[in-house]
């Protein structure tokens, strides 16, 4: 049984797309085509309605890169990974660290957009930086990745960027109004920046990574965005706090210390106003980000954007900061 994305036919062609930018269609199966409709075979389960039934099996040579591993290797080697520009990032298990060449050459023969792997060591420092080791491919980490119809491009191993966030990237700027102003407090390389200042919000984008300020600066300008809709401030979020002004929203993706930062952010939101908070969170339920809050705040929505581990996950909180009755009647 295969999982699949249902949109309507209008939307297929956009979809797919989409997609294709995420690295989440399964291109060893065929959409399944309905009066209406399409279902479109994933990698992994995205937003939107999911289907789950037999899969048509193409008749193309698969992409699927365990399939030209050793039977001994393919059992224990991942399916996903992650796609940056032209490189492939994966995570291998302790058991697989002496099949890296075996696994990255693999991934080379299957998939013809990617020119170099890395293996991925984990986040770590108060950059939240990816520990990369070169395993195939020429070395260097700078490349462009293409996603939601801009253009990223960046040094991977030294600024912060997750290509698992295109869909979220994409919601909030469905979510936005032009001419909103919009903090983005962790920005890194700045994608969401780029893609809200896209939409006509009036970003100000702040980070203390200096590598991330010159990354930024650059992907405004490659995504074609005046330099009088944004600014960047090199700086820890805490030590600007003072001078910012009331925003419309706030982006807080920082997913092992946003809540920490609530108390010191949620004051610059303005009524009606919300603040996109990404953290992990137990798959269980148990947790309440509202705890966190105070009153006049509500969590409006809630979604899953990843699993992270079999216990945990990266889930998203829509929270919204109510209008007080006195605004209310002056309106």
């Amino acid at each position: 049984m295969i999982k699949h994305l249902k949109v309507p036919d209008s939307v297929a062609q956009e979809s797919k797309e989409f997609l294709e930018s995420i690295d989440a269609l399964n291109r060893d199966f065929l959409p399944i085509k309905k009066e209406g409709f399409v279902l479109w075979p994933l990698n992994f389960v995205v937003e939107g309605e999911i289907i789950e039934c037999h899969g048509q099996a193409t008749s193309r040579s698969s992409r699927d890169y365990r399939n030209r591993l050793p039977p001994e290797i393919r059992k224990l080697a991942p399916r996903a990974f992650d796609i940056f520009g032209d490189i492939a990032i994966i995570r291998l298990p302790d058991e697989l660290s002496e099949s890296s060449d075996s696994i990255s050459q693999a991934l080379l023969d299957s998939n013809p957009n990617i020119s170099k792997v890395a293996l991925d060591l984990g986040v770590e420092g108060q950059y939240r930086l990816r520990k990369l080791e070169l395993i195939g491919g020429e070395p260097g980490f700078v490349s462009v990745h293409k996603e939601n119809g801009l253009n990223f491009k960046l040094d991977i191993s030294k600024v912060y960027f997750s290509p698992r966030l295109a869909m979220e990237r994409q919601r909030i700027s469905e979510l936005v109004d032009s001419g909103e102003k919009v903090l983005d407090a962790f920005a890194g390389a700045a994608p969401f920046s780029v893609t809200l200042a896209k939409r006509g919000c009036r970003v100000t984008s702040v980070d203390a990574n200096p590598d991330s300020e010159r990354w930024a600066h650059d992907n405004f300008h490659l995504n074609h965005i005046p330099v009088s809709d944004y600014d960047f401030i090199l700086s820890r979020i805490e030590d600007v706090v003072a001078g910012l002004d009331s925003y419309d929203r706030i982006i807080m993706n920082n997913p092992t210390k946003s809540l920490s930062y609530v108390n010191l952010l949620s004051p610059l939101v303005r009524p009606g106003g919300y603040i996109h908070l990404y953290c992990m969170a137990p798959k269980d339920g148990s947790f309440n980000v509202m705890e966190n809050f105070d009153a006049e705040f509500e969590c409006t929505r809630t979604r899953e954007v990843h699993p992270y581990s079999p216990t945990t996950s990266l889930m998203v909180f829509d929270v919204k900061r109510a209008i007080s009755n006195v605004q209310s009647g002056n309106q």
